[in-house]
């Protein structure tokens, strides 16, 4: 099955040559957001901490053990203010700026997860704890839904939630990345690191501003927790299992299509059918073969 990007016009957007004004400057405070911003006055950089690709791990890990002057808006609010509201293009250009990117069908299903099931789920306990094993039960360490409710509950997600975020909010975790590298079409950051390629990616980085080369694991969400392993094991789950649907591989596809251009993961689309299709011949597979009935 040949699928095509329907809606991507052939090359990238070019910038404008009349841009005038601090135009990168308003479009990380009103398409980024001071969530998603980190910067170091010493070590100079801006980094944009785009999430579900080990950024806790980067920032807990590392950034926030070894750089002391590491500015977050939200450990450090009154001293990040300060320096984004003098901020200018003009300073900006002289910042290094990197970010880490990742596959946006495997990213959408780690937001998901992360997001979505752990919040119904632990709602769900505390509305009704009477559902629930009382004895020894976490909402923490126990979070369960069948495999049913989960693909209902994503299938609910792909087609009717991913397409509305906040910057402000944690909805952030599926938004486009390409909006938080690019300004009217032109990039804007000097380095575009991969979750894929995460361990020399990372070293990169960590020789650039002479901290640790070694990213410990230090996991946010609780299904993150629950799985355990290292990041390598994590990551060859099969993410691809989610995309049964053609119509979840179309609307994601679809939400994603300048991020599965431009950033190179046109092959994942491939993947994602390829594994739809396996799935649902195996699904549609009778149990017991003719003969048994002879």
């Amino acid at each position: 099955m040949k699928y095509e990007l329907k809606h991507f016009a052939d090359g990238f957007h070019e910038g404008r040559d009349d841009d005038k004004g601090n135009e990168l400057t308003n479009h990380i405070k009103t398409k980024v957001g001071k969530y998603q911003v980190l910067h170091s006055p010493s070590k100079n950089f801006v980094w944009i901490k785009n999430a579900k690709v080990a950024g806790t791990s980067m920032y807990r890990g590392v950034f926030e053990k070894e750089v002391d002057d590491l500015l977050a808006y939200k450990k450090n609010p009154n001293q990040f203010d300060k320096w984004w509201n003098s901020l200018t293009d003009e300073k900006l250009n002289d910042y290094f700026k990197f970010i880490f990117v990742r596959n946006p069908f495997d990213r959408c299903i780690s937001a998901f997860s992360h997001i979505v099931v752990e919040d119904i789920l632990q709602s769900h306990f505390k509305m009704h704890p009477i559902l629930h094993p009382s004895e020894g039960y976490s909402p923490k360490k126990n979070l369960r839904m069948s495999l049913d409710q989960l693909y209902l509950l994503w299938n609910l997600f792909a087609k009717r939630g991913l397409n509305t975020y906040d910057i402000n909010d944690e909805s952030v975790h599926w938004m486009p990345q390409n909006i938080l590298l690019e300004c009217n079409g032109k990039r804007f950051v000097d380095y575009v690191g991969k979750y894929e390629n995460l361990r020399e990616d990372w070293k990169f980085i960590a020789k650039k501003f002479g901290v640790s080369e070694t990213l410990p694991r230090v996991p946010v969400s609780q299904t993150e927790k629950n799985h355990g392993g290292d990041r390598n094991s994590r990551q060859k789950l099969n993410w691809k299992s989610f995309y049964i649907d053609l119509e979840i591989i179309d609307k994601v596809a679809a939400y994603y299509e300048y991020d599965i251009v431009s950033l190179g993961y046109k092959d994942k689309i491939t993947q994602v059918i390829e594994k739809g299709v396996e799935i649902r011949d195996f699904l549609h597979k009778p149990l017991f073969s003719d003969s048994m009935y002879v």
